[in-house]
């Protein structure tokens, strides 16, 4: 991709998060060519203990039906 190209960002999370959630990117260019892939793994944290914690069953419940 150069400055100014037009890009299109698919993003998908393949699992349902457990204490950690992965998105999955592919981005491809305005003539639908696959430029690049990758992926973001996050952790959900307890701020009170400071340590990886069960993702927010709210979360879980709103994207369940997406799987």
């Amino acid at each position: 991709a150069l400055y100014d190209d037009l890009l299109i960002i698919k993003t998908t999370i393949k699992e349902l998060p457990t204490a950690k959630i992965i998105f999955d990117y592919e981005i491809y260019n305005e003539k639908n060519e696959l430029l690049n892939v990758g992926n973001t793994a996050l952790v959900f944290i307890d701020m009170k203990t400071n340590k990886p914690c069960a993702a927010p069953k709210d979360f879980i419940e709103k994207i369940k039906k997406y799987f």
